[in-house]
């Protein structure tokens, strides 16, 4: 057995029959404890971690075949429709955002599987705009149920901006989920994206119950909503700051609340 002074790990070396990797011998690192007893105590103390990452994998196994149901319902519904020559642009639209919503969600489950690949952005030259329309496409739906009426507001030619569309729209959805949740009974949620200098602004604001103003709105696991987990806008902070861009919150108990997110805009699209 090899110490090293001055830690609480201690290594342990596998013996001759083991097997690792290609066939040598693994190394296995326990934290402060020496014989059979204590690696007892420490695989007991660690077992809930396990349980949660076997639960983990089987959810996103699950998760998976379930995303992959949906999409072949949809797309089966969507060529029936073709076949019987139903002239319903509004319901093939909503059919294609809710496929474009699975495809973004399997992006988001094959990061879930590889750590390392989490909150990676491929920032492309794109149109703010239009992926807020896409996103508002489904809003739209829900919000009319809940009695919301959503404005969007945007000037004519607003700079490309590079960003990740499929990161931008889970921070749109974000965004919009935590503003309809904020109008219990109804409301106006309003978004808008302008040119300020040289950035692009995108805007999102509700009328609804706001939040303390002590609160630190992108602290992990804190939240004021009941059932909530707290980590929806640390997610939106992490994608925003990926973007090289900024968001803050501006908001009041009883009088809504506005994020606002400002996208540098590229030195060569600007020079265009």
């Amino acid at each position: 057995m090899q110490s090293i002074e001055g830690s609480k790990e201690t290594i342990v070396e596998a013996g001759e029959g083991c097997v690792g990797v290609n066939g040598k011998c693994a190394t296995t690192t326990f934290s402060g404890y020496e014989d059979e007893n204590h690696r007892d105590q420490w695989a007991h103390e660690n077992e809930p971690l396990s349980l949660l990452g076997s639960r983990a994998a089987v959810f996103g196994h699950e998760f998976a075949n379930s995303l992959t149901v949906i999409s072949s319902s949809l797309q089966f519904v969507e060529r029936e429709l073709e076949k019987r020559r139903v002239n319903d642009s509004a319901l093939m639209a909503v059919i294609q955002s809710a496929l474009g919503e699975i495809n973004r969600l399997d992006l988001l489950l094959n990061e879930f599987r590889s750590p390392a690949a989490f909150q990676a952005c491929e920032l492309i030259n794109t149109d703010l705009v239009k992926v807020v329309e896409e996103v508002l496409a489904l809003q739209m739906l829900i919000c009319r149920a809940g009695g919301i009426v959503v404005k969007f507001e945007f000037e004519d030619a607003v700079p490309l901006v590079r960003l990740d569309a499929a990161k931008i729209k889970q921070v749109v959805l974000n965004l919009c989920k935590n503003a309809v949740e904020a109008m219990p009974q109804g409301g106006c949620l309003t978004l808008k994206v302008c040119r300020s200098g040289r950035t692009v602004v995108l805007e999102i604001s509700d009328n609804g119950i706001g939040m303390p103003e002590n609160l630190n709105k992108f602290e992990l696991f804190k939240t004021t909503k009941p059932g909530g987990s707290g980590i929806g806008l640390s997610i939106v902070q992490q994608i925003v700051l990926a973007h090289n861009s900024t968001i803050t919150c501006a908001s009041h108990a009883g009088h809504g609340t506005t994020f606002r997110i400002v996208f540098p805009i590229d030195d060569k699209v600007v020079e265009s």
